[in-house]
């Protein structure tokens, strides 16, 4: 019997998971971009596996949204309209503003310090050529909400629309510009939490959030990735 010390350790990654990450980061990171059809012979080759984990990788990343099933045609990169992407910004709110509330509630301290640290690190990776690990700390900023609010099942849905997140913001935050105005979102609603604000704190993540979903360069980003 496996007892459950066992069952946790660390073990290689399957070639179902090998082929679900590689597919997730390429759309994550535009390689694959929105609404691209997707074979699973082609998949295959470039991956150097076999049909079968790709099949399945497309499985799992159907679950989360990252891809479309089409009868006959196999499957395709997901994609948005304007205002399929406000949608999908409102549930975005509800979930990470529930996880700020449970977070300052529970855990206040840690996320204030959290938060500061990784505003720390945003302004050492700011230039164009760290653009990458600034988006990947973007995201760890919002996932802090919910690493604070412990509540698993509140982490478990974001998780399940994080990709969606992680690969819009990578079409809506390649400039200095738009970089720059995510950062200042993020330090006022710092600024608020370390001051005992959680009202001023939610009125500026809703603000971040609408705006960045009616950025007005999306509608172009989401039309030239489809061509």
């Amino acid at each position: 019997m496996i007892t459950w010390q066992e069952s946790n350790i660390e073990r290689p990654k399957s070639l179902v998971q090998i082929a679900a990450d590689a597919i997730r980061g390429g759309i994550i990171l535009r390689e694959l971009v929105l609404g691209q059809p997707l074979t699973e012979a082609g998949l295959a080759k470039t991956l150097g596996i076999s049909k079968t984990p790709v099949r399945e990788g497309l499985s799992l990343l159907r679950s989360e949204g990252l891809v479309v099933a089409e009868p006959h045609r196999g499957y395709r990169v997901f994609s948005m309209t304007q205002e399929e992407l406000v949608d999908f910004c409102e549930l975005r709110f509800a979930l990470e503003s529930q996880a700020l509330r449970y977070a300052m509630r529970r855990q206040p301290g840690k996320l204030s310090k959290q938060l500061q640290q990784i505003l720390t690190e945003m302004e050492d990776n700011f230039s164009p050529e760290n653009r990458e690990k600034y988006l990947e700390l973007d995201t760890n900023f919002h996932k802090s909400f919910f690493s604070c609010a412990e509540s698993r099942f509140l982490l478990q849905h974001y998780e399940n629309i994080n990709a969606i997140i992680e690969t819009v913001r990578h079409y809506i935050s390649g400039t200095d510009e738009a970089t720059g105005n995510a950062y200042e979102d993020h330090k006022k609603i710092t600024e608020c939490l370390i001051n005992s604000d959680l009202v001023g704190a939610l009125e500026h993540l809703e603000a971040h959030i609408v705006n960045w979903s009616k950025r007005s360069n999306l509608k172009a980003n989401l039309s030239e990735a489809i061509k």
